[in-house]
């Protein structure tokens, strides 16, 4: 069968230590970028410097631009003019950084997210209209973040309205998608080289050329954000990233999709029949929920057609993936279903959602969906949204981006932009860039934090009920001795367990 591409109409109104932890991004190999005419940069800044004053001082540069403070959406023009090409100057300039020794690049809250369409400025905010352009090939509205993942290409050249004519239109493949190696162990000697991209049936841009000319893994940067509703959220997030360890003997990982085959949006790709060659990575939920439980990890999979509710969900939940308010049973409140869940610490955001990255610089929401803006206030720690209408055929796969995460080791940036399919998108990636997270199997930690403490102890109380007594619903880890009840013996456990916060136990206190 020769492949046809599908009109888009996919639209989004989810202790025994394992450190696996690959050649990380190192701290001199991240620029951040800010805007000091911006209230909160100064005090984000202040806080990332803090957690990683091993970033050189000349790896920071100050936009200082007050055209930028307090703005969302920006023209591709002035994108151009007051974002993409000072960072190209500053990178030019003599000495390090340079373009090929930066590897990530750090927005900090205060930098718009959204590039305006070049000829339907707000064509994205509706999702039959993007489809339209998207389906002429002249969809150029994109994410500030991913637009600037592929700084040395002028990807605006040429661009005047018609199918294609700039590689600004629709998508470009991502070369370091599916990867599950660090990207330290790719060159970067070309970044600065004009590639050569082919257009299969006038929708997307894929590699062509070879050598220089052609995009591969180290020809592009991983631009993360720090961002989020208030200067204390996104401080709040920073801190929360540094030294994480998850315990996967208690924490959740939670896929949600519903059972309708025609609205399967972690199955969809842009060709049909479907083509790993461009973009397409297979039935992702179901793909993930497999591999992370073979790596050990407690997997509350559910394709049903009823939404998993916060209560079904009591303990520490490690990674949230859902169709969201695109659940086919619609999902409590407008846009709030996140409330009343409990997050580990390290804990990731990646729903089948249009607008779920919508709502920084004061922008809000469409369609009352949730936000990882919204995440991060709650205790969240990474995530990635969307700015625009995405169309389901490019969302992140979850399957590279928790099995990079949480069994492979690679660091958040690494994770993150190995699972998103194409480039000059619609992504924005929420969180440090440098984070990485040891894994532990510890019994005796309630919370999923990697010690046993206070917290872990209260716990068990609550839930002592005594002999012959059967738990009640979320008291289930109380039950360390594994007899179907809790009693004094699971509390002289905890006892033998108890090791203090931020302290490893030891990982036979249990037995």
């Amino acid at each position: 069968m020769s492949a046809t591409w599908r009109m888009v109409c996919g639209l989004l109104l989810g202790f025994v230590q394992v450190d696996l932890t690959q050649a990380a991004i190192a701290s001199s190999q991240v620029l951040v970028v800010h805007n000091s005419p911006s209230a909160d940069s100064a005090i984000i800044l202040d806080a990332y410097l803090t957690a990683h004053p091993e970033i050189p001082a000349e790896n920071v540069l100050d936009l200082n631009d007050p055209a930028l403070a307090g703005v969302a959406d920006v023209s591709y023009d002035d994108f151009v003019n007051r974002i993409r090409d000072p960072i190209r100057t500053y990178l030019d300039l003599a000495g390090e950084p340079s373009a090929t020794s930066i590897v990530s690049i750090v927005l900090i809250k205060g930098i718009p997210h959204r590039i305006q369409d070049t000829d339907n400025l707000t064509v994205g905010d509706v999702p039959t209209s993007a489809a339209g352009e998207f389906n002429a090939g002249d969809y150029t509205a994109a994410a500030v973040d991913s637009e600037l993942a592929l700084l040395w290409q002028n990807l605006e050249s040429g661009e005047s309205g018609g199918t294609m004519d700039s590689k600004a239109d629709n998508v470009i493949d991502n070369p370091y998608h599916t990867r599950a190696t660090s990207i330290a162990g790719y060159t970067r000697s070309n970044i600065k080289s004009a590639k050569i991209f082919a257009k299969p049936l006038a929708v997307a841009w894929t590699f062509a050329g070879a050598g220089a000319s052609r995009l591969r893994e180290g020809d592009f940067y991983l631009v993360c954000r720090l961002d989020g509703n208030t200067a204390a959220d996104v401080i709040g997030m920073i801190q929360r990233a540094q030294n994480i360890r998850i315990n996967r003997r208690y924490a959740w990982l939670v896929l949600d999709e519903h059972a309708d085959p025609a609205r399967e949006y972690d199955n969809m790709d842009l060709f049909d029949p479907p083509n790993p060659a461009y973009f397409y990575a297979g039935d992702d939920y179901e793909e993930t929920r497999d591999l992370l439980q073979t790596a050990g990890w407690r997997v509350r999979y559910d394709d049903t057609s009823t939404f998993m509710l916060p209560a079904a969900l009591p303990r520490p939940v490690a990674a949230y993936a859902s169709y969201g308010e695109n659940h086919i049973d619609n999902p409590p409140g407008s846009g709030t279903y996140l409330e009343g869940l409990q997050f580990a610490r390290g804990a990731v955001f990646n729903t089948a959602e249009s607008y779920n990255g919508r709502a920084f610089n004061g922008k809000g929401t469409l369609f009352n969906q949730e936000q990882v803006a919204d995440f991060i206030a709650l205790g969240g720690t990474f995530g990635i949204g969307n700015v625009w209408e995405p169309f389901a055929l490019t969302l992140p796969d979850d399957e590279f981006l928790l099995t990079n995460l949480l069994v492979n080791g690679l660091t958040w940036a690494e994770a993150a932009w190995s699972s998103i399919p194409v480039l000059s998108w619609m992504h924005v990636v929420i969180g440090d860039p440098l984070a990485t997270a040891v894994v532990v199997d510890q019994p005796a930690d309630s919370d999923a934090d990697g010690d046993v403490d206070a917290e872990d102890v209260d716990y068990i109380v609550s839930c002592i009920g005594g002999a012959g007594v059967v738990p009640s619903f979320g008291c289930e880890d109380a039950d360390l001795e594994g007899d179907g009840q809790i009693d004094q013996a699971d509390f002289g456990r905890i006892q033998r367990c108890l090791s203090g916060a931020d302290v490893p136990a030891d990982p036979a206190c249990a037995d």
